[in-house]
Formats: structure tokens, sequence, C-alpha cells
């Protein structure tokens, strides 16, 4: 399956945004995690600043998250209010 990524800019990690698209074949976070580090080389599993949108909805990196055909995941800075 063909998962749609967009990784917005992320201090210490990359100065641009990029959109790529990914191939899964158990279409789990952890393997959309080893994919992106495979194409851009960047290592996004182990950034405690990281939040991800699964089709404009935030992602809990903690639960078992099954990615479908055409889905798109963002990867951004954390935001936070104040």
């Amino acid at each position: 399956m063909n998962v749609h990524i967009k990784i917005f800019p992320i201090a210490g990690l990359n100065d641009r945004k990029q959109e790529l698209e990914i191939t899964l074949e158990k279409g789990n976070l952890n393997e959309a995690l080893n994919r992106l580090r495979e194409q851009t080389g960047v290592n996004f599993g182990e950034m405690k600043t990281l939040m991800f949108l699964h089709n404009g909805k935030a992602l809990d990196k903690h639960e078992d998250n099954v990615f479908r055909e055409g889905d798109q995941l963002w990867l951004l800075p954390v935001l936070s209010g104040g």
C-alpha cells in the first residue's frame, strides 16, 4: 500500500518541507518510520519533540496504528500553546 508523507521543517533534522510516497507491507508506524529513515537518512523515530498527524488527526505513537492505501502521514514539530 502507498502512504503519502509530508515532513515539515523540524529543528535539528531537516530545514525544508519534504513530500514523498512510501510503500508499506504491514502498514504500521514502525514500518513507516523505517521506510522514511531509508529514503531520507533521518531517524524520525527517536524524536520526542515530533508530532504525527494521520489523515489530519493526531496519531498516538504508543498505539498499534494501521495505515491504508492512500493515507496521509504528516510529521511536524510538537506545537505547544502558551
